[in-house]
């Protein structure tokens, strides 16, 4: 049976992930785990805010790959589907993890995320895969890595995938990005990815 959570569960939660406080995300996926007789990994799956982003999506929209490998290492014993269930889970723009992680150009998350199976050929509500978040983004290493993994990527998600796709048209080098698209995809990922500095902390609704 799913757990049943409350708001204020999935607010502490999706902060604990967003802010990289790894002992509190831990002592509350524990705690919740136990008052609901389910796995962390089910509480985590079934954690999702107001905009259905997953505690995934904000850790690795802030750079938090400790975050990550944590939530992450839940799943090591979970069937396989749950794991690449949150891996592609879409947010209500319809990106998902890695969208957020290559607009944000973190490379590594990028390659921990694509190796631990995340799909890079899903596209959101724009059309838009990661290779194309990485690109308006002018996150060139990112860029570079997703071409340089196309045709591993695409053996793996098929030739009619959307990576070939956007690859046709990506833009890898600077000079405007990708106008209205961009600034959507940047202003989501500002609000949902939230602010983590020291003044941010303090102004969490409960």
């Amino acid at each position: 049976m799913a757990p049943k959570l409350s708001e204020d569960d999935i607010d502490d939660i999706i902060y604990f992930a967003r802010a990289g406080e790894i002992t509190d995300l831990e002592e509350t996926l524990s705690s919740l785990s136990t008052r609901e007789g389910v796995s962390p990994a089910e509480i985590i799956s079934a954690a999702r805010d107001e905009g259905k982003s997953t505690c995934l999506h904000m850790a690795t929209g802030n750079g938090n790959i400790e975050i990550v490998k944590t939530i992450l290492s839940h799943f090591t014993t979970r069937p396989k589907q749950e794991k690449q269930a949150l891996l592609d889970a879409q947010n209500e723009f319809g990106n998902t993890a890695l969208h957020w992680a290559a607009l944000g150009g973190h490379l590594d998350l990028v390659k921990l995320l694509v190796a631990e199976g995340a799909s890079p050929g899903i596209a959101n509500d724009k059309n838009y895969v990661p290779l194309d978040s990485a690109s308006f983004g002018e996150k060139h290493d990112v860029v570079d890595f997703f071409l340089a993994q196309m045709e591993k990527l695409e053996t793996q998600n098929g030739e009619d995938g959307g990576l070939r796709k956007a690859a046709e048209g990506v833009r890898v080098s600077g000079g405007g990005g990708g106008g209205e698209g961009e600034e959507e995809q940047e202003e989501e990922f500002v609000m949902r990815a939230g602010d983590t500095t020291e003044g941010a902390k303090g102004e969490r609704s409960s």
